[in-house]
C-alpha cells in the first residue's frame, strides 16, 4: 500500500504543479496523514498552502466555520460536515482546491456510525464533491485507506475539470 500511496501523492503534486494549482487539507480521522503524504513529495511547497487538523467538533466550528447546526443535526461523520470542512478550508487558506476527511477509524462506532465509514470532500472551482467510503481493517489501516482515497479523489476531480 505504501508504494501505491507514494504514486498517488507524487501524481497529485505533479498534476497540481502542472496546472499551477494550490491545495489545502482539512482532516479529522486522518489526523494530518493527507497533508503529510503531500508534503513528503519534493516540490510540494509550490502547491501546498496549509493544513488543518480539526479533530474536535469545536475545532471544526472555530477553524473551518462548520456550522454548529450541521454538527448537531448530522454529526461529525457525515456528507454535510465533509462538505462544510472542504469549503471552509479552501476559503480560509485561499487555495484553489481543498480536501477534507471525516470518519470513524475505530475501534468503536461513533454516534451510531460504523467503523470504517468515511466521507471525503473536495472543493474545486466553487463546486464541492463528497465521496462516501466504507472501509475495513484496524484503526491504522482505515486511516491509511482514507488517505489513499482522499488523494485519489482529488486527483480524479482535478483531471476531470
Amino acid at each position: 500500500m505504501v508504494d501505491y500511496l507514494n504514486c498517488l501523492d507524487k501524481a497529485l503534486v505533479e498534476t497540481l504543479k502542472n496546472k499551477c494549482l494550490t491545495i489545502t487539507t482539512a482532516e479529522s480521522c486522518t489526523g494530518g496523514m493527507v497533508a503529510s503524504s503531500i508534503v513528503n513529495i519534493s516540490g510540494a511547497s509550490e502547491i501546498f498552502k496549509e493544513g488543518y487538523i480539526t479533530y474536535s467538533n469545536e475545532a471544526k466550528e472555530r477553524v473551518l466555520g462548520v456550522r454548529h447546526e450541521t454538527l448537531e443535526q448530522y454529526k461529525a461523520v457525515s456528507e454535510e460536515v465533509a462538505r462544510e470542512m472542504a469549503e471552509g478550508a479552501v476559503n480560509k487558506a485561499g487555495a484553489d482546491i481543498s480536501v477534507s476527511v471525516t470518519g470513524v477509524a475505530g475501534p468503536s462506532k461513533e454516534d451510531d456510525k460504523p467503523v470504517g465509514l468515511v466521507y471525503i470532500g473536495c472543493c474545486y472551482k466553487g463546486i464541492t464533491h463528497v465521496k462516501e467510503c466504507e472501509l475495513s481493517g484496524d484503526r491504522h489501516t482505515i486511516r491509511c485507506q482514507s488517505t489513499k482515497e482522499a488523494l485519489k479523489f482529488v486527483l480524479d476531480i482535478v483531471k476531470m475539470c
